[in-house]
């Protein structure tokens, strides 16, 4: 787990002013990219399609990964949306393992603030005045869907430069400005980091993937024994005046049993860090 650095800013120490931000062609692949591995022993990303039923995606949302990152960097909310537009940032998800996943009863206080909070305190104009849930109220029973030991690789790459060189001061310290988890607060998660990876496109025409394939369904190649999944999950967001909203999703495809995913050139570009072959997003 990382250490959290709780007296420092978000900006840029004096000993990173030397790394160079990555710079993202116009087919969406960064010449670099930042890499790491994120790993907790519970997660849960709620589906945004469910209300009643708390369903998990199997991986993460790059709008989730963004704020993962921020976090780390100490960026407040809502203020690096722009910093990871698809234009100006590139991420490849990577599921590490098996993904299994349990359902888990769980008791909770309703949050609806018309009809189950208390207030107390002032008036909330000039003294500081608090709302909190009922204790009394009876529990509600919800039925939440959490990912178990979940672990995924993830490659990222922003163009902003200052955001660049502080995730990798974080990075390469050990350290993080808020706490870092894996979905919900209660499931804290713990970062490996793999240092700055270059990156090279594949000129195959089939070329076998370790990550998820994000928007290019109809660029898999099917294979007997690989069985893949689809989700649609969101992936970008933009500030407005209620806070943030969702501007895009995209489909991805990925394996549950750490199978590479063949995919055809065209539609999707993959690339090569290393030993490795992934798609950004």
């Amino acid at each position: 787990m990382a250490r959290r650095d709780v007296d420092a800013d978000p900006v840029v120490p004096a000993d990173a002013q030397s790394v160079e931000p990555p710079t993202i062609n116009d087919m969406g692949v960064p010449d670099r990219c930042l890499s790491l591995t994120v790993r907790a022993d519970w997660g849960h990303f709620r589906r945004v399609d469910r209300t009643v039923t708390k369903q998990t995606y199997r991986l993460p949302p790059r709008t989730t990964i963004a704020g993962m990152l921020a976090a780390m960097v100490g960026s407040s909310r809502d203020s690096y949306y722009e910093m990871f537009a698809p234009e100006v940032s590139a991420i490849a998800i990577e599921p590490l393992g098996t993904i299994r996943t349990v359902t888990e009863p769980m008791l909770g206080l309703s949050t609806n603030p018309d009809e189950h909070f208390e207030n107390a305190g002032g008036t909330g104009q000039k003294t500081v005045k608090a709302s909190y849930p009922d204790s009394t109220s009876n529990r509600q029973l919800h039925s939440y869907e959490l990912l178990v030991d979940p672990a995924y690789r993830i490659d990222v790459a922003v163009e902003d430069e200052e955001f660049y060189r502080a995730l990798a001061h974080r990075l390469k310290t050990g350290t993080t400005h808020y706490p870092l988890s894996m979905g919900l607060s209660e499931y804290l998660a713990w970062v490996e980091f793999h240092g700055e990876r270059t990156v090279e496109v594949c000129d195959d025409e089939v070329v076998k993937v370790d990550s998820a394939v994000p928007g290019g369904v109809e660029s898999v190649v099917p294979h007997e024994g690989v069985r893949t999944h689809v989700e649609r999950m969101p992936s970008f967001m933009e500030a407005d005046e209620r806070g943030r909203r969702t501007t895009g999703f995209d489909d991805y495809t990925f394996t549950t049993d750490d199978s590479a995913i063949s995919v055809r050139s065209g539609s999707v570009v993959p690339s090569q860090i290393s030993d490795r072959s992934v798609i950004f997003g």
